[in-house]
């Protein structure tokens, strides 16, 4: 499908491809054209990307005379892949992406607009990051522990300043009396489309954030998040329902409501 992308991130590519988190099909994002460097290629200088590591990275764009804007690849182990969609990039993305694990992939579709990620960790074997067309970000870090976990921001999506996007605590915590570990369980972590979440939002554990819902600022989500609701607190709980949001301040757009099932007004 995508030229260097591992058999395990193909297959969760293929899950990720699903139409609650984006319009993208498979046979849409075969059609896309390709250009392929390496991490040392002269050529990535122009696009703003810097590729450190490991020296079988791959690295695809869909116009290669088109900057992305400043982004630092680190790939600490084999079959990396990094897949930017930049054909109606204006050159606002910058992000450090980081990939430790062996045939992992991250896959940014549709880049245009503002999009801040302060540190994208892939820490395990075979994982995959997808990143939805027209989505953005002022400042977002995600980490990404287990083999074979996905992590998707759906298409359109928000994503405030500070927020932090984990699908582990990083460390064991025990219980003394049994000894048992308490906080084992991994998940994959979806975000479906037209999404908007705070500042200084966590989502920690979180499984699925519904359609065109909203998390309030300093928020900390576990859990599922139901469509069109809106979720604040810590733990987040639902405040309103039968909400969603708009990116002008005088409403919702047509394409908006249209793109949540929704008649115009």
């Amino acid at each position: 499908m995508i030229p260097g992308l591992s058999g395990a991130a193909e297959a969760l590519l293929h899950r990720a491809l699903d139409p609650r988190a984006t319009v993208l099909t498979a046979a849409a994002l075969q059609a896309m054209p390709m250009h392929t460097f390496g991490p040392h290629d002269p050529e990535l200088t122009f696009l703003g990307i810097t590729a450190r590591g490991h020296a079988d990275l791959t690295i695809v764009v869909t116009d290669p005379f088109r900057s992305i804007g400043r982004v630092t690849i680190e790939a600490g182990a084999r079959g990396g892949l990094l897949f930017f969609d930049n054909r109606a990039s204006d050159g606002g993305m910058h992000a450090n992406l980081r990939l430790l694990g062996h045939d992992s992939a991250m896959i940014f579709i549709g880049l245009t607009g503002y999009i801040a990620l302060h540190d994208v960790f892939l820490r395990s074997d075979g994982q995959v990051l997808f990143w939805g067309a027209g989505s953005t970000s002022v400042g977002t870090s995600i980490e990404l522990e287990g083999d074979g976990r996905l992590v998707q921001i759906g298409d359109d999506a928000l994503l405030s300043a500070g927020i932090w996007i984990r699908n582990h605590d990083m460390h064991a915590l025990h219980d003394l009396n049994t000894g048992a570990l308490l906080n084992e369980v991994l998940v994959d972590t979806i975000i479906e489309r037209h999404v908007w979440v705070g500042q200084s939002a966590m989502l920690h554990g979180c499984r699925r954030v519904g359609l065109g819902a909203v998390i309030g600022a300093g928020a900390f989500v576990k859990g599922e998040v139901a469509p069109c609701v809106a979720m604040a607190g810590v733990p987040a709980r639902v405040v309103r329902r039968n909400v969603s949001w708009g990116r002008e301040r005088r409403g919702m757009t047509a394409a908006e409501r249209a793109g949540l099932g929704l008649s115009p007004i």
